[in-house]
């Protein structure tokens, strides 16, 4: 019975199953036979699903919009180099709260957030005329191999040798305020052909402010120049451009709150000159590479708030040193007064000439005392008014959660193409579109930001969390319209005080570190600072 039911459920099979099969080898025989025919009918399911995938991409392809095809190579010069930065690389205590920077636009820092920064009062500034410098040297460290440095979706080229530094300084007299900010970033890429090529990129901000209404409103305006070097083999290109930037900041007195904003136009650098240019027919190459008809650093709208949580405040009202030391004098001079008048009242009341004539004697010398004692308050008055100011400030609790949202809108640029790509020419594979026209800008680019900043442990450590969205510059091409999402972390520790053998003031120095972490792409950062 069970022979015949095995064999009646298996009559479609081969004869070899239909038969009694006895021995172990003709069973083993039986079953590889049956798994080499289930593995070749399944690898031919495979080969049909493949070429059914590979048509109906076809199909969508050809009936998909034209973004969404690959871009024809580059054959001439008819075509622009996009000088969009998508990760953040900025001072320190910005890459720490995710570049959402410009509602705060505090220090030097700031005026690579905001066109207003020189201009704002800080709340440690205790004199009329202030100054400072400030000057940051970052070396990144890749702690994997993550470098598309430009979200096209691929591995770029081999980068080394990154540095990134600024510099900057600031004059702030009374209600008007100048500042000038270099941001210069150096490295080096290589190609699989061991080819190396030096890039160096110059940012610079020229600007001036004025504060309003008291605190309240603050105006910046200035110009945003770009320049851009790059040396390889018998090649040594250079460009620069100039336009104007705009900036505003609201800080009412005492709010816990501040609104800003910033417009930069875009910088049209032209064409790229210098040594190894040379016209092959009617197109310029330079280095083996086809040069573009100009350079463009996008226009950007920078648009921030940030609110403050916690008893420390956010917008002390700025005095006036002037004003205080203005107010010192005329309080000694209304004293003088009362006391001349209480003088002359008392002699009024007074008969006697002989009588009146010894009190004016000894009014006489009360006045040269208390003259000598008001020249000596008058002249200690800007120090101590000073010391004042700078206790006030110090007295302040230092316990605060300080939130920054910002939104970052980058301006397109026709016939793009990123300064990766435009690199890559030479690479192999290129052919087939990484440096492609119109890869890079296509449409406008939106970065959300956001940030936190706290003092966990008061007087001792700083820290900063941050995330922001970076927009993908390449449309339907590289990894999609789909950007990738930063995630970024900053620290401030104060490790010791010291005057410089009697140079500065005395200063709190602090060691500084930023992290900026997404997929593809890694940087850790460090320095010193100043503690505030």
């Amino acid at each position: 019975m069970r022979g015949r039911r095995r064999s009646g459920s298996a009559s479609t099979v081969p004869s070899v199953r239909a038969s009694a099969i006895t021995s172990r080898r003709a069973r083993r025989d039986a079953v590889g036979r049956e798994q080499r025919e289930v593995t070749d009918r399944t690898a031919a399911l495979r080969i049909i699903a493949r070429r059914s995938a590979a048509a109906l991409s076809a199909l969508a392809l050809a009936l998909g919009p034209p973004g969404a095809a690959l871009a024809q190579p580059l054959q001439d010069n008819a075509y622009t180099i996009d000088l969009f930065q998508g990760p953040i690389l900025a001072p320190l205590r910005v890459t720490g709260i995710a570049g959402a920077y410009a509602g705060y636009a505090e220090g030097i820092a700031g005026m690579v957030a905001n066109a207003a920064a020189p201009a704002l009062r800080e709340p440690f500034s205790m004199r009329w005329f202030e100054w400072d410098v400030a000057a940051s040297i970052s070396l990144p460290i890749e702690l994997f191999e993550n470098n598309d440095f430009d979200n096209s979706g691929d591995i770029d080229l081999d980068y080394s040798n990154f540095v990134y530094l600024t510099l900057g300084g600031q004059l702030q007299a009374g209600d008007f305020g100048v500042g000038v900010n270099a941001e210069l970033q150096r490295y080096s890429l290589t190609d699989e052909a061991g080819a190396e090529t030096t890039v160096v990129i110059g940012k610079y901000h020229f600007l001036g402010g004025v504060r309003l209404l008291g605190d309240a409103l603050v105006l910046g305006a200035g110009a945003r120049a770009v320049t851009l070097n790059l040396q390889a083999e018998q090649t040594d290109l250079t460009m620069a451009g100039v336009s104007p930037e705009l900036g505003v900041l609201v800080r009412p007195d005492w709010a816990s709150y501040r609104l800003g904003a910033t417009f930069r136009f875009p910088v049209n650098g032209g064409r790229l000159l210098g040594e190894g240019v040379v016209m092959d027919g009617q197109v310029r190459r330079a280095g083996g590479l086809i040069l573009p008809d100009e350079v463009v650093l996008p226009w950007e709208l920078e648009i921030g708030l940030a609110v403050q949580v916690g008893p420390r405040p956010l917008n002390p009202a700025w005095i006036d040193p002037r004003v205080q030391e203005r107010e010192l004098r005329e309080a000694v001079a209304r004293r003088q007064t009362a006391r001349e008048e209480r003088r002359a009242r008392e002699l009024g009341a007074i008969d006697d000439p002989e009588e009146r004539a010894r009190r004016e004697r000894v009014f006489a010398t009360e006045r040269a005392r208390e003259r000598a004692a008001d020249e000596r308050e008058l002249a200690a008055g800007p120090a101590v008014l000073e010391a004042e100011r700078r206790a006030r400030y110090w007295n302040w609790p230092r316990e605060h959660l300080l939130i920054t949202a910002e939104l970052l809108v980058t301006g397109p640029v026709s016939n793009g193409v990123s300064l990766e790509r435009f690199l890559a020419q030479k690479q192999p594979g290129s052919e087939h579109g990484p440096s492609a026209v119109g890869t890079s800008g296509a449409h406008v680019s939106f970065s959300p930001r956001f940030g936190i900043e706290t003092e966990p442990i008061p007087g001792r450590v700083h820290t900063r969390f941050g995330s922001y969205y970076e927009p993908n510059r390449f449309g339907r091409l590289g990894s999609g319209r789909v950007g990738r999402q930063h995630f970024t972390f900053g620290a401030d520790v104060r490790v010791l005080s010291t005057t410089f053998w009697g140079l500065i003031p005395d200063t709190a120095l602090t060691l500084q570190t930023s992290m900026d972490f997404a997929p593809r792409y890694d940087s850790v950062s460090a320095g010193i600072g100043v503690w505030h």
